[in-house]
């Protein structure tokens, strides 16, 4: 083949390939935009709610129950809708006539709670006075009785210092316990010597009439004590020491 023919073939393949390859190039084109033209639109969210709210609004009511409402349920629905009337102001005699009313009331009331503790009052201050001398004797009964025994303790002392055993006694071994009874005056001086309740030995009792004598003057009796002279009981005991 001549270098002509040759180079008229090349130019024609090369010009089919250009064609072909045009050809492709417009399909694929065509092809990716096409979608984004055609391609239908998005679904709106509106209808998707919509969809999805569908069947609650469409679901059957509840079943009625068996019983049926009573009477208070009825009232309360009805309740709102009457309006109750208003009040009328009480008219203004009325309200001065109870004023009047209860003024004297309330006077009255009140002389009669002052004339009750008036009386309620009268008594004690009329019984006060006994009372607090009551009151009194009793406390100066007490402090004399506390002062007695303390005095009679301070006399039986004295008395232990001047007693004296008997010798016969103590070789006889004779013990016991003299009551003697006494008068003292306020100087102390004791008058009116006695044995109340002897210990069963003349020895003894002898010896106890003769210490109330040897101890006198004895502690004189304190003034909160009535009397004079003072009469004094006190016992003298005599037990022998063991040796």
């Amino acid at each position: 083949m001549s270098a002509g023919p040759r180079a008229r073939a090349l130019r024609r393949w090369l010009l089919s390939l250009g064609g072909v390859l045009a050809a492709h190039a417009a399909l694929v084109a065509a092809l990716l935009c096409w979608p984004a033209r055609d391609r239908p639109p998005p679904a709106a969210p509106a209808q998707a709610l919509m969809l999805e709210l569908a069947p609650a609004a469409t679901a059957p009511p509840a079943p009625p129950t068996d019983v049926p409402p009573g009477p208070p349920q009825q009232e309360r629905r009805q309740a709102p809708r009457v309006r109750a009337p208003l009040p009328a102001s009480p008219p203004p005699q009325p309200l001065h006539a109870d004023l009047e009313e209860a003024q004297p009331a309330a006077a009255a009331q009140d002389q009669q709670q002052a004339s009750s503790a008036a009386q309620a009052s009268a008594p004690p201050s009329v019984a006060a006075p006994p009372a607090s001398r009551y009151a009194a004797a009793q406390s100066l009964s007490g402090v004399a009785q506390q002062l007695r025994a303390t005095w009679q303790a301070q006399v039986l002392g004295h008395l232990q210092r001047y007693k004296r055993y008997p010798r016969p006694a103590q070789r006889r071994r004779q013990e016991g316990v003299v009551q003697v009874q006494f008068a003292v005056d306020r100087r102390g001086h004791a008058s009116a010597i006695r044995i109340v309740q002897g210990s069963g030995h003349d020895t003894l009792d002898s010896e106890t009439l003769a210490t109330v004598q040897r101890a006198s003057p004895l502690p004189a009796p304190p003034p909160e004590i009535d009397g004079d002279p003072v009469q004094v009981v006190v016992p003298v005991d005599f037990f022998l020491r063991e040796r």
